[in-house]
């Protein structure tokens, strides 16, 4: 950070961080975890139901946004991606006991991880609770207590994931004061005095934010149902197995994990307070999450933050350790190239199979890698030293894995959103969904002239619908339907097909949702899913009828024959 522009940094990470949330973020459809949050703000905006859910802030303020700009995928995701955005200032509050360099290092990790980037673009996430949660605690730690005060009661509105972080936090706090490790401070910033007027203002902006502007008073009682709705998910199992968590870790996040388990271990021998903290913190969040019956991958976005704060301390230590010249390039150059040209083997060999052969070949080159890098190592550290050897190792290191995790982050992020293959998406992916709103606005403008304007009835009990179809004028949830006045529209579940209807309506099926097939999808075959995301799916149709009289350009005896017309050559977005 330099000194005559002492923002210049934060603000350049924190602009970095927001524009890669931000971009394409409504590409894909909200999903079944997604949509109904969504669909709950836009309720709100349209005076529909007083009701507030356990996420409170997210609600509140994504209806301000709904009522002002309308309502589409980029507005319900907008404020998780800009609060996620927001970490990438955390690390410049700590500088002084992390240093310069280890809080640039941080904080560009934090604007880059695919997990805090895939959990930023998330809606219903734990990202505005990390966010908010973390933000007090460092802005406290500043001496800016009101700031501290606004983001604290924001915390306490993101729903039930804050007490999941409090635990760790107040675990961590408890276990760091007991052993001698919590850090302390160094030149002790000038505190802000604790103002009653500036708490009192933090505490207002909280209230109408909270209550969009006093429109929803029931929003601050909201944040009080977090916390039994936290206790009740311990008796509420999800099916993600805690070794998917540690394989997630393994897989996208190889950079942090290894820094920072160096760094973790150099501050236990040497008893550095702050790595000693960090990797407390790091282990408690982990283990939470591992134990938490309740676990999503997403829940890991609580370790990353100190697992970079661990790996910024390494990384910044071995960047300092000698000054660059030509031959720390050239080693690190060297270094990044091997690894390149091995994962393109693997890959390479991957794709073209190879049965047992191949797999031993694969092996012996990434047994070779490890040979030639310890070679070029050893040869730099006889001819000048370790430190200058150490310095290209580790650049050459850090940039090539530095790559794969810029990689995996695009990945997560533009190239497969919504894919459950991307692990940090818990929600189904159904991109089919866009064209079953094209398909169904079509309709409307045949039958009324009007793109929005369609009798709907849905017997599908697919969550994604409600907000898929909340532009459409009369749209309907039932259990049953009478064929006695049939209505123009049907949504149904893809099962048996009632004998009536095949003489009424025409049917198309739609893949409005797909899920990784089994909790142990992703291990079946580990390498394919790393080189190339490839994992067995299983698919959830729902299949749109439309009633026969709407084909005006179908020869009548087409329309009434016995024939149930369900294109099954339907491109599938996930199907490669």
């Amino acid at each position: 950070m330099t000194k005559k522009h002492p923002y210049l940094i934060p603000l350049t990470t924190f602009t970095l961080a927001l524009f890669v949330r931000l971009l394409m973020l409504g590409k894909s459809p909200l999903g079944e975890f997604e949509a109904p949050w969504a669909y709950q703000a836009w309720q709100l905006s349209h005076g529909q139901i007083s009701h507030i859910g356990t996420q409170a802030g997210y609600l509140t303020l994504t209806e301000s946004a709904f009522a002002l700009f309308g309502s589409t995928n980029f507005l319900a995701r907008f404020w998780p991606a800009f609060a996620g955005s927001l970490l990438a200032l955390l690390p410049f509050f700590f500088q002084k006991q992390l240093s310069q360099k280890a809080a640039f290092i941080m904080s560009l990790g934090l604007a880059l991880d695919p997990g805090l980037v895939a959990a930023s673009r998330l809606v219903g996430g734990p990202m505005l609770a990390v966010a908010f949660i973390l933000l007090a605690i460092a802005l406290f730690w500043d001496g800016k207590r009101a700031w501290s005060a606004f983001f604290g009661g924001m915390a306490l509105l993101s729903g039930p994931s804050v007490w999941l972080g409090l635990l760790g936090i107040a675990l961590t706090l408890g276990v760091t004061r007991l052993t001698g490790n919590f850090p302390t401070r160094s030149n002790t910033p000038s505190r802000e005095k604790t103002s009653p007027v500036g708490l009192a203002s933090a505490v207002g902006v909280v209230i109408l934010l909270g209550t969009s502007f006093l429109r929803h008073p029931q929003g601050l009682s909201a944040w009080v149902s977090a916390l039994p709705a936290f206790v009740q998910s311990y008796t509420q199992p999800s099916h993600i197995p805690p070794g998917r968590l540690l394989f997630t870790l393994l897989a996208y996040q190889p950079l942090a994990l290894i820094f920072g388990l160096i760094a973790g271990l150099r501050g236990l021998i040497k008893g550095e307070k702050i790595a000693r903290a960090l990797l407390v913190w790091f282990l408690v969040t982990l283990g939470l999450a591992l134990l938490y019956p309740a676990r999503q991958v997403y829940d890991l976005a609580w370790s990353l933050i100190p697992l970079w704060g661990l790996a910024a301390l390494e990384l910044g230590r071995n960047f300092e350790a000698v000054r660059d010249f030509w031959v720390t390039r050239a080693q690190a150059s060297s270094i990044f190239v091997l690894f390149v040209l091995a994962w393109l083997s693997f890959t390479t060999l991957i794709a073209t199979g190879g049965g047992e052969l191949g797999a031993k070949l694969q092996w012996g080159i990434m047994g070779a890698t490890v040979v030639l890098i310890a070679l070029i190592t050893g040869i730099v550290t006889g001819e000048w030293s370790w430190l200058v050897a150490r310095k290209g190792l580790v650049s050459g290191a850090s940039a090539a894995l530095g790559a794969y995790v810029l990689a995996a982050m695009i990945g997560a992020a533009y190239l497969r959103p919504g894919d459950p293959r991307e692990l940090w998406n818990p929600s189904s992916g159904g991109e089919q969904i866009d064209l079953l709103q094209d398909s169904l606005a079509d309709f409307a403008l045949l039958e009324n002239g009007r793109r929005e304007v369609l009798e709907i009835i849905v017997l599908a009990d697919n969550e994604a619908l409600p907000w898929a179809l909340r532009g459409f004028s009369e749209v309907d949830f039932r259990e049953t339907v009478s064929l006695d006045a049939p209505p123009p529209v049907l949504i149904t579940n893809d099962v048996d097909i009632p004998q009536p209807w095949e003489d009424v309506y025409r049917g198309q099926d739609f893949v409005l949702a797909t899920y990784l097939d089994g909790d142990e999808a992703i291990f079946q075959d580990w390498k394919a899913w790393l080189a190339f995301r490839d994992a067995p799916l299983e698919k959830e149709k729902s299949i749109l009828w439309v009633r026969g009289d709407l084909f005006p350009f179908i020869a009548e005896e087409e329309i009434e024959s016995d024939e149930i017309r369900i294109d099954e050559n339907l491109e599938d977005p996930f199907e490669e």
